[in-house]
């Protein structure tokens, strides 16, 4: 008896449980804010450390900000200054939250083998940082995994900047993961030959899990690899499932820092329910 597949869901696929996304600091160029996606300080674990020790113990912590800190950044002639460090605060006797700078004399104590005339430079980094301004086209609930139309990789050696790379990123739209899709119309795009595979007689459901995918600029799903979660692995299935995804035009595409990635694609799990 031929059977019908139905798509029934699909979500993204948690990385760790306690994942979430991070807050950045904040970081002004030119006059301009933007948001500096990491914490340079952790660069150097002695240094986070000690600064953590100084931090008010009253102060508010999230998910969003484990430390309950963040710190504010500038680039003046190619140099790389830490200006301040603000603490987030509440109480149950006022409504919302409020944020204050942490003392001047604190930082120079923590920071004080990289004060200079001009200020605290970050002499201790020596890695690229990535800021970012403008409206967020891609989100990952983990840690820094989000992009903006407008981000610059700036690397920076001992507190100097050597290089700067700026990119304007964008989304050419198409069929994604990202959101939810009605499961017929799925099972019309992707209509999966059950018939074909008789070792599947007493399965009830299926996962597939999409572990990479590639994009070009036109939509073209150009690299994929697919694997069977459920009922075990099985390549047979995994290939067959590639070539269909493989075969449907045009995916939605992003072109993020420099290059095409498909969007809402890849780290995807795919449920599907056998009716007989």
């Amino acid at each position: 008896m031929k059977r019908t597949i139905l798509f029934i869901q699909f979500l993204f696929l948690v990385i760790a449980a306690n994942a979430t996304g991070q807050e950045g600091d904040i970081i002004y160029i030119d006059g301009t804010r933007w948001e500096l996606l990491g914490r340079p300080i952790y660069a150097d674990s002695l240094l986070s450390k000690a600064l953590i020790a100084e931090l008010p113990k009253e102060r508010a912590t999230t998910t969003a900000n484990w430390d309950g800190f963040i710190a504010y950044w500038s680039i003046k002639k190619d140099v790389l200054y830490l200006d301040s460090v603000q603490c987030e605060y509440s109480s149950r006797y006022a409504k919302g939250s409020w944020w204050n700078s942490i003392p001047s004399i604190t930082l120079l104590r923590v920071f004080n083998k990289h004060i200079t005339k001009k200020g605290i430079v970050a002499s201790w980094l020596t890695n690229d940082i990535r800021i970012a301004k403008g409206k967020m086209i891609y989100y990952q609930h983990s840690g820094f995994m989000r992009n903006y139309e407008n981000e610059q990789i700036i690397s920076i050696n001992k507190g100097k900047v050597i290089k700067k790379k700026v990119y304007h990123n964008y989304v050419i739209d198409g069929l994604s993961f990202d959101k939810e899709i009605d499961y017929k119309e799925l099972g019309r795009l992707f209509p999966f030959p059950i018939e074909k595979y008789p070792e599947l007689a007493n399965e009830t459901r299926l996962e597939f899990f999409i572990k990479k995918a590639r994009t070009n600029s036109l939509g073209h799903l150009v690299e994929c690899e697919v694997k069977v979660l459920k009922p075990a692995d099985n390549q047979r299935l995994a290939n067959e499932m590639a070539a269909m995804l493989k075969a449907y035009h045009p995916w939605k595409v992003s072109y993020i820092n420099g290059e095409f990635r498909g969007y809402g694609i890849e780290g995807v799990l795919i449920p599907y329910r056998i009716r007989k």
